[in-house]
């Protein structure tokens, strides 16, 4: 058995993904561009203040998984899995709501925090498609171990677009979760088990079919937008 030639075949499909993922990276950037024009043409200017405030709410409920993540090392990894997704409703819900309950809920400052929101974690995507592609040139044991996930995720022959195309949806839900919340705080109660079930369902699916999972997202995260932009009118 030719092992060098396997893991030398592997490699090259890795770098070759990793440098498709580099040159999507343009195109993250024009998801929360093209929300900000979206919400800027109906009337709704950005304060940039509360963008701010939004994209440090999303850095806090993701500190707040942090020690979770660690427990990586002693745990499953599908356990850990499972209940970073359980947790994201949670946290990011909560966070969400303490926000608005402390800044404002008026409509302009709602978009303009949840716009925050989603485009640190659109950000965030960018920073770990860099991070992902800096394993191809890495020759350690660790990098080899991420490697070796990342390949049996089944992913790597899959399109970046996609990728792209989630953050379409996930900004959609995370827009529409802060309108919604900042006009029926109560909501939370039933945003949280959304939230969660949405990235645990997502997960499931995207190991069967990325294309399954992103519609999967879309839907919600659409009519999630959708509802949102109904009740602040």
């Amino acid at each position: 058995m030719n092992v060098t030639g396997k893991h030398t075949d592997s490699l090259d499909l890795f770098q070759q993904a990793a440098g498709r993922a580099l040159r999507s990276l343009p195109l993250y950037l024009i998801v929360p561009l093209l929300f900000w024009l979206g919400f800027r043409a109906a009337g709704w200017d950005m304060e940039w203040k509360a963008f701010g405030l939004g994209a440090l709410g999303w850095l806090i409920a993701l500190a707040l998984r942090g020690p979770i993540g660690a427990m990586g090392t002693r745990w499953k990894q599908e356990t850990v899995k499972n209940i970073m997704a359980a947790s994201s409703g949670v946290l990011e819900e909560t966070v969400r709501l303490a926000l608005l309950l402390l800044t404002s809920a008026g409509t302009s400052w709602a978009v303009s925090v949840g716009q925050g929101w989603a485009a640190i974690e659109v950000l965030f995507v960018m920073v770990n498609v860099v991070a992902m592609a800096s394993l191809g040139k890495r020759t350690d044991e660790k990098a080899v171990q991420a490697r070796q996930l990342l390949e049996s995720q089944g992913t790597l022959h899959v399109s970046p677009l996609w990728g792209v195309l989630e953050r379409i949806w996930a900004s959609a839900f995370h827009i529409g979760a802060t309108l919604v919340v900042a006009r029926h705080p109560w909501s939370v109660a039933l945003l949280v088990p959304l939230h969660s079930g949405l990235n645990w369902f997502a997960v499931r699916i995207a190991a069967r079919s990325v294309r399954q999972s992103s519609l999967f997202i879309a839907v919600v995260g659409t009519a999630v937008l959708i509802v949102g932009l109904a009740l602040m009118r």
